[in-house]
């Protein structure tokens, strides 16, 4: 049956992709997650629908090793608005790879439905084809446009910046997330003094230490963070519970690492406190323990200095890879890859271990 799919683009035209609710896209990931074949000029698979929304070769492959491929792809189309992220553009991209016919008929009114109330909870906002599509969002008829406002100027932003005048992007083996308010402070100047001086001379970005007064506070932070500092240290204790920088900070760096696939965040006991819920999955490094502080710095420099994102396919082969897939509905299977493992089951993880006091 031929679906009458340009009334359907009509219906949806510029409604942003996040209008899609988890029941359409788990039933469009059962007609696209398994490997289809080339129809045309591409696949008519997910990898397909990746490649014609613009993702490039290393995105697919990462697509790949995903327990739902589909779903993640329609997730991180959802943050790129260059990709121009909407539910009509998804559909004319259907067309391109040929998947009109069968997942329309059967996932057709779950995108209305969706859409519609889409609709519903902004209908006091217009729908605009420039707010939606173009990444250089217009602020409105009395505020200068994105065309007429200076860009940002990222180039100094810290005490190092100042230095060398902005000639040199300067880059950081770490950001360190901390409360100055508490005995933190006296925590991070030790491993300042340890981790910046030979043997291991790394570079950190201290906030209250390293940032420039008058700058948005916020707004430096995730910049830092995103882009000049290879991962962040998150100094943990009563303290840091109490400090909303910090707060924001953790929640802005978990989101560049989620699952903590790259080691992007790296948990630092400095005194016993409750574990951050986002954390619980993540290993940390205690301070608190005086048996093992000797040994803590080393681990602490080697995750700072390993590589950010290692990619498996450099020591293991594809069908390695296949068969490691992350089995996230089992919890009391862990699936690792690294040399010469390949799935290994471990008991149910708990929380007793972790530095904790009332």
């Amino acid at each position: 049956m031929s679906y009458p799919v340009e009334q359907l683009i009509s219906e949806c035209k510029n409604v942003p992709l996040h209008a899609l609710n988890m029941a359409v896209r788990n039933k469009l990931g059962t007609f696209l997650d398994p490997e289809g074949f080339v129809m045309g000029d591409y696949s008519n698979d997910y990898q397909g629908l990746a490649e014609v929304i613009g993702f490039e070769f290393q995105d697919i492959k990462n697509f790949q090793r995903q327990k739902k491929p589909t779903q993640e792809v329609l997730y991180q189309w959802g943050t790129k608005p260059e990709l121009s992220p909407t539910v009509d553009n998804f559909i004319k991209h259907l067309q391109t790879i040929g998947r009109v016919d069968d997942v329309l008929t059967e996932c057709a009114h779950l995108i209305k439905k969706d859409v519609a109330r889409y609709k519903e909870c902004h209908k006091d906002i217009p729908i605009s084809s420039d707010m939606i599509q173009d990444p250089r969002i217009s602020s409105g008829p009395n505020r200068p446009s994105a065309d007429q406002m200076a860009p940002k100027d990222y180039s100094v932003v810290s005490i190092q910046d100042v230095k060398t005048k902005g000639s040199d992007t300067i880059y950081y083996d770490a950001f360190v997330i901390y409360n100055p308010a508490g005995c933190d402070l006296d925590f991070v100047k030790e491993m300042a003094d340890k981790l910046e001086s030979p043997p291991y001379s790394l570079k950190l970005f201290i906030p209250w230490r390293d940032d420039l007064p008058g700058t948005s506070r916020h707004e430096i932070s995730a910049h830092m963070i995103a882009t000049r500092c290879r991962r962040t240290l998150v100094i943990l204790s009563k303290d840091f519970l109490r400090s909303a920088a910090a707060d924001f900070q953790l929640k802005f760096a978990h989101c560049l690492s989620p699952g903590a696939r790259s080691k992007k965040v790296v948990p630092v006991f400095s005194a016993p406190c409750q574990m951050p819920n986002i954390l619980k999955s993540v290993s940390f490094v205690d301070f608190t323990n005086p048996g093992l502080r000797d040994w803590n710095w080393p681990r602490l420099n080697a995750v700072l200095q390993c590589p950010l994102e290692p990619d498996p396919l450099a020591y293991m082969s594809e069908k390695e890879l296949e068969e490691l897939k992350l089995n996230a509905g089992d919890l009391t299977t862990r699936s690792w890859w690294s040399t010469g493992v390949l799935t290994m089951n471990f008991p149910e993880e708990s929380e007793d271990d972790t530095p904790y006091n009332g």
